[in-house]
């Protein structure tokens, strides 16, 4: 059986395709790729907190850190998803531990 150029695949092994994935494998992958969103926004929000508590980062400036954050929440491909506005609440809570009067 010929393999197709791009494939780093033995003859007799057949293609891999996304949709081979098992279950278990896919929601694993959905895991970890929530556990990095979750790391990333945690490291953000608490670099964000140092820097407004140093006075290096002005309420513009985490304001506008909050807006390019919640923006895609907001898209209306994941507006409606209950686990994106559980995000969203959540980071509405983070910052305003950022947004609080130094």
């Amino acid at each position: 059986m010929p393999l197709h150029r791009a494939s780093p695949l033995r003859a007799g092994i057949e293609r891999f395709e996304m949709d081979d994935i098992p279950d278990l494998v896919a929601a694993n992958l959905i895991a970890a790729h929530e556990a990095s969103d979750v790391s990333a926004i945690n490291g953000i929000v608490s670099l964000a907190n140092i820097l407004r508590k140093r006075g290096l980062l002005t309420d513009g400036e985490a304001s506008a850190m909050y807006e390019s954050m919640s923006l895609p929440l907001g898209l209306p491909k994941y507006a409606e998803n209950p686990d994106v506005q559980n995000l969203q609440s959540n980071l509405d809570r983070l910052f305003a531990v950022v947004m609080e009067p130094k």
